[in-house]
């Protein structure tokens, strides 16, 4: 449901019908019925976000214990180019990838990042002081974040029936290709059997072996005789 569902609402001059699942615009003339499905939303219980806050900070703790590891072999690297004198693309490498990891444990920790400017700040705010009260002549921007996003806050139940009724199908087509594959098995099976059956040779009887061996032992002469007038 967007501006177009409102316009085309406006367009018909109809009143949009509100259920507790989607939004209607009536039927008119010309133009058929609109339904468009509502965000089926409600609130995270405090059991609900506890259970993510916890499941974040686990991850979190995660990368602290892998940072150290890396950290410590970047101390050993650090120390054997010294010594050396060579190894300083593997310093470089390890440091990008600790750089990499306390970005994931940033985004982690800090999940929404955004900048806000602060109007009507003075110097007394900045340094505290009681006799300059001049104001700042440029803008200034603070760095605010939010340990817990507004989107971790609601469960989506239509997304939640969506992604269900797309797990049945796909469960369902599974099964499906499965019974069709062992009947596809079984049908091979069967083929092959019959193949096989058709390919072993059977003993001739007696009355076979009889008239073969008539049939070879006749002797036939065939005489072909010359046209007359023909050169001999």
């Amino acid at each position: 449901m967007d501006v177009k569902f409102f316009r085309k609402a406006k367009k018909v001059n109809r009143a949009v019908e509100i259920t507790d699942t989607e939004a209607v615009i009536p039927a008119v003339k010309d133009s058929p019925e609109i339904r468009v499905p509502l965000p089926n939303r409600r609130a995270k219980t405090l059991q609900e976000r506890e259970a993510v806050v916890r499941e974040r900070y686990a991850a979190v703790e995660t990368l602290e214990v892998q940072i150290e590891n890396e950290r410590k072999k970047l101390l050993d690297l650090v120390k054997a180019y010294r010594m050396i004198g060579s190894g300083a693309a593997e310093v470089v490498v390890q440091n990008l990838k600790i750089k990499g990891l306390m970005e994931q444990r940033s985004a982690l920790a800090r999940p929404e990042v955004w900048i806000e400017e602060i109007k009507g700040l003075t110097l007394v705010d900045i340094f505290e002081s009681k006799r300059d009260i001049r104001k700042i002549g440029s803008k200034v921007y603070q760095v605010k974040r939010r340990l817990e996003p507004l989107a971790s806050l609601y469960i989506d139940l239509g997304a939640a029936a969506a992604a269900a009724a797309v797990a049945a199908e796909e469960a369902d087509a599974a099964e499906a290709e499965k019974v069709m594959a062992a009947e596809a098995a079984a049908t091979a099976a069967a083929t092959a059997k019959a193949i096989k059956a058709s390919a072993v040779p059977v003993a001739p009887t007696a009355a076979q072996k009889a008239a073969t061996g008539a049939i070879i032992g006749q002797k036939r002469t065939i005489k072909v005789k010359n046209p007359t007038g023909a050169a001999p």
